[in-house]
């Protein structure tokens, strides 16, 4: 029937719909919090970097002149 209106869709598929909408309005909103979290992991993953290279570079310096008052110290005492 080509001049026929259409039919509206039963009720409960309007309420499947209209829950199917707020769950995924939910889950958008999980997205974002995960989004933040996701940025801080990684931005305290990049500062940290930072941190071991100082650290790594504060105990190479302390081994070298560690290494080099034994090995004056015992030119000293020989």
């Amino acid at each position: 029937m080509m001049g026929a209106s259409p039919t509206r869709p039963p009720a409960s598929l309007n309420r499947e719909v209209g829950e199917l909408r707020v769950r995924l309005e939910s889950v958008e909103d999980e997205m974002r919090i995960l989004r933040a979290d996701v940025r801080e992991i990684r931005d305290a993953l990049v500062s940290v970097k930072g941190g071991w290279r100082v650290l790594a570079c504060l105990v190479s310096l302390s081994a070298t002149l560690g290494g080099l008052l034994a090995r004056v110290l015992d030119e000293l005492l020989t």
